[in-house]
């Protein structure tokens, strides 16, 4: 009986222990006033969030102190690292509560159930819709989920050096035929038109936009499923018209041992009239004598391309998603949708602004016009009504084997190494290798 008496003894002592260890852990989460407070994981594909992606940072810092009841533990790493985690906590299911990952995971851990559906955020117009450029809610939707939203917007075309046109009297071209003229003109002068570098054979930007331009989103699917062909009449215009560019000398002399890099070092020079680039240089050329006279171009129109020609570029780059099992601890939930409410609003979009980082929603917002003119005219570009985004980058919506094909055809044609059929050709011959 005694025996019995200082067990239930031990148990009483177990339980009253246990309460108020969960008691202490309970206060211990609280903040002064008394509200709960909430951690959020976040991982991102940097390491120095600080130094390396300041607006995010800065974004996260002040999302903090608008809520000192949400602690987020910021988790950096460079971007290979990043992936590798995300892929293998992916695999033991403990992946953080939100993160940055590249489109094609994103889409993976969808399909495996792993992440958040934010569409009642959209439905609730917590983030709302209707504010964001065309194509970046959409790019990440799969049947009817809203599986990630877009960490920011990649936007690409020709930077232009206007005192160059000026110079030999030449407007800025808008159309295909325009471009032909002033490469003319250009050449008798010995000045590139187009500086690029084949050596990092990815930097064709403008150069997908144009496929666009030429019904790449009506024909790609079809041709993905093997019910049509890569090397097509529209398709095949477009080559041409890059051949005929590059038997005109729009491009440099070394297009094909100069890099991305140089490229970029010959246009900010001077030497170059057109840069194929994105938003991320905008700092190098506001810094560069080139400032009041460079701008933002989303390439030429063409007479007998397919569909809406006013194109430009401004699309979802990699999203944000979140783990599924967010939904299963509420205040956590209301966390994050407080956060993404925050992300996308006006307040955010100006933080972006004050980073000359293009902002994700519509957003004039304020910019010092005078200490950033460049910055300025990309996000007047960006604004422009007349002009519609595609819907995503051509090279994203496929795998990496066929994105890299592309660039090869059309750096193959550039360099004169393919005509423009087997430049088509080599396409083709790594959708069929699938």
């Amino acid at each position: 009986m005694n025996k019995r008496l200082v067990s239930l003894s031990i148990l009483v002592v177990l339980l009253m222990v246990t309460v108020l260890g969960c008691s202490a852990k309970t206060e211990s989460t609280n903040t002064k006033d008394g509200s709960k407070e909430v951690t959020i994981d976040f991982a991102i594909h940097v390491a120095n969030p600080k130094d390396q992606e300041p607006a995010f940072y800065q974004m996260v810092e002040k999302f903090k102190e608008n809520n000192p009841d949400i602690k987020i533990n910021l988790i950096g790493t460079d971007q290979k690292e990043h992936i590798k985690n995300m892929k293998l906590k992916a695999q033991s299911d403990t992946l953080p509560d939100i993160f940055w990952i590249l489109p094609a995971s994103a889409k993976e851990l969808e399909e495996a159930g792993m992440l958040l559906d934010l569409s009642p955020l959209l439905k609730d117009k917590k983030v709302d819709p209707d504010k964001f450029h065309a194509s970046m809610i959409d790019t990440y939707n799969l049947d009817g989920k809203q599986y990630g939203l877009p960490y920011q917007a990649l936007v690409t075309g020709f930077w232009y050096n206007k005192a160059l046109f000026d110079k030999y009297n030449l407007e800025l071209p808008e159309t295909y035929e325009d471009l032909k003229t002033a490469t003319k003109v250009f050449k008798e002068n010995n000045v590139t038109t187009i500086a690029k570098g084949a050596k990092d054979p990815y930097s064709v930007w403008a150069f997908l936009t144009m496929f666009s331009r030429y019904g790449y989103f009506d024909e790609i699917n079809p041709i993905l499923a093997g019910d049509e062909s890569f090397n097509n009449d529209n398709f095949l215009k477009l080559y041409e018209k890059i051949d005929e560019l590059a038997k005109l000398g729009a491009f440099p002399a070394n297009v094909s041992t100069l890099s991305y890099f140089q490229a970029v070092e010959m246009f900010l020079n001077g030497e170059a009239a057109l840069l194929d680039a994105g938003v991320w240089e905008t700092q190098k050329i506001q810094e560069s004598a080139l400032a009041k006279d460079a701008g933002l171009w989303w390439g030429p129109t063409f007479f007998d391309g397919a569909g809406n020609q006013k194109l430009s570029s401004v699309v979802p780059a990699a999203p944000l998603v979140v783990n599924k099992k967010v939904k299963e601890d509420k205040s956590k939930y209301a966390a994050i949708e407080k956060f993404m409410e925050f992300y996308y609003s006006e307040e955010g979009a100006q933080i972006m602004l004050d980073n000359q980082v293009p902002p994700i929603i519509k957003y004039a917002g304020e910019i010092d016009e005078a200490a950033n003119p460049v910055f300025a005219k990309v996000v007047e570009a960006m604004n422009d009504p007349e002009w519609e985004s595609q819907p995503n980058q051509p090279d994203l919506i496929v795998s990496e084997a066929v994105g890299n094909a592309i660039y090869d055809s059309i750096y193959g044609v550039i360099n004169g190494i393919y005509t423009p059929k087997e430049a088509l050709d080599v396409v083709d011959k790594k959708i069929s290798a699938q």
